[in-house]
C-alpha cells in the first residue's frame, strides 16, 4: 500500500523538487481550489469537486501517516491524525449542508501544513514528508489524484 500511495506523490513531482515540495504544491492546489468555490456564484458542482479533491488527498495522507516504514515522530504524527479528523469532520459537514463558510478553516489549515513544508532543508536538516516511504516498484504506475501546482 505505502508504495501505491507514494507513487501517487512522485507521479506528479517536478524534477527538481522534494517529496516535502510536492506535499505542498498539493496543498496548496487544495487551497486555492477550495478558495475559488467560496465565492456563493461559483457551481454547487464545483464546490463539491473541490471538497471531495481536498478530502481525497487527506485520505492519502492519513494512510501514509499510518504506514509503518513513516519516520515521522509519532508526536507530529498524532497531531497531524488529530487535524486530519478535523479536515473529515468539517468536510462532511460542509458537503451535507453545502456551508461554504466552513472552507475558510480548511484553506488555513491546508496553507499553514503546506508552508511548514517549504521550510528549506538547511533549515530543519532532519524533518520527514508527510508521506515519507519507500520508492515505488518500476511497475507500480497508479493513476494519481494529485495535481500539478
Amino acid at each position: 500500500m505505502s508504495q501505491n500511495l507514494y507513487a501517487a506523490y512522485t507521479t506528479h513531482q517536478r524534477g527538481d523538487e522534494t517529496i516535502r515540495e510536492t506535499e505542498a504544491h498539493a496543498l496548496l492546489s487544495c487551497a486555492s481550489r477550495l478558495e475559488a468555490v467560496r465565492d456563493p456564484s461559483s457551481s454547487r458542482d464545483d464546490f463539491f469537486a473541490a471538497l471531495r479533491h481536498n478530502q481525497e488527498l487527506w485520505t492519502v495522507l492519513q494512510v501514509c501517516l499510518c504506514e509503518p516504514d513513516n519516520l515521522l515522530p509519532l508526536d507530529i504524527k498524532g497531531i497531524l491524525l488529530n487535524l486530519s479528523r478535523y479536515v473529515d469532520k468539517t468536510t462532511f459537514r460542509a458537503l451535507a449542508d453545502g456551508n461554504r463558510a466552513a472552507l475558510g478553516s480548511l484553506i488555513n489549515i491546508n496553507r499553514n501544513i503546506a508552508a511548514g513544508l517549504q521550510k528549506k532543508q538547511e533549515q530543519a536538516p532532519s524533518a520527514q514528508p508527510l508521506a515519507s516511504a519507500p520508492p515505488p516498484a518500476d511497475d507500480m504506475r497508479p493513476r494519481s489524484i494529485m495535481t500539478s501546482a
